[in-house]
């Protein structure tokens, strides 16, 4: 199996991702548009689009994302299995005919996802069977013919479409990399959101191996599918 997987920044990396990757000996590409990469366009069997700070939204300040939406757009006519992960997720809805937008708040720090009828018939999604992490002030609307399989209440979480599954939270995401995060974004977003960084940072360091082992669990399974 050889996967693509396009990011967004080099603070943006694979995190608990290359841990299943890795456990499945799954060969895979990393391109990033942002820095001036081409999207490979054959050889290629399932396709994982990450996060990233910018919207989907703001093509007039990242021009780069016209050439991504097309590469979705291609991706989903084939019908290859396309994986979207918060801007990924994004994305794949502006892509779909959905709306992304900026929301009126920001999501951060753990969250429990509330699975729909739906959801609860997903394996993917069903690997996911505790806390997970969130950090956006983005949002979107499903596309027609989506199904919605979480949401958090406010926010729609994870959804499907045709060969595509999007997910708003961030299963990827180590102690090390939220870190870096926290480095470039600061304590602001998270403050006004409720959360206290020190103790968000705690947790998720004595959390690791749990959310490791749920995040591959994931992982695995869409790869797998």
């Amino acid at each position: 199996m050889r996967v693509l997987v396009l990011s967004h920044g080099k603070e943006i990396t694979l995190g608990w991702l290359l841990d299943a990757l890795t456990e499945i000996d799954a060969d895979h590409t990393v391109v990033d548009l942002s820095l001036g990469d081409a999207a490979p366009t054959e050889g290629y069997g399932k396709v994982i689009v990450l996060g990233g700070h910018m919207g989907a939204y703001q093509e007039d300040e990242y021009p780069w994302l016209l050439a991504e939406k097309d590469f979705i757009k291609l991706t989903l006519e084939r019908q290859t299995p396309l994986l979207g992960v918060c801007l990924g997720a994004q994305l794949i809805a502006d892509v779909a005919g959905g709306r992304a937008y900026r929301a009126d708040t920001t999501e951060a720090g753990f969250i429990e996802l509330q699975s729909t009828s739906a959801g609860q018939g997903d394996a993917t999604v069903a690997a996911i069977s505790g806390p997970v992490v969130a950090w956006h002030h983005d949002t979107f609307d499903l596309p027609d013919g989506a199904d919605l399989l979480a949401t958090t209440g406010e926010f729609p979480h994870a959804f499907r479409y045709g060969s595509a599954l999007g997910v708003q939270f961030h299963p990827e995401v180590t102690p090390e990399m939220f870190a870096g995060w926290l480095a470039m974004e600061g304590t602001a977003e998270l403050e006004g959101a409720g959360v206290d960084p020190e103790t968000f940072t705690r947790r998720l360091a004595e959390d690791a191996d749990a959310l490791r082992a749920q995040a591959v669990k994931f992982f695995r399974t869409w790869l797998e599918e």
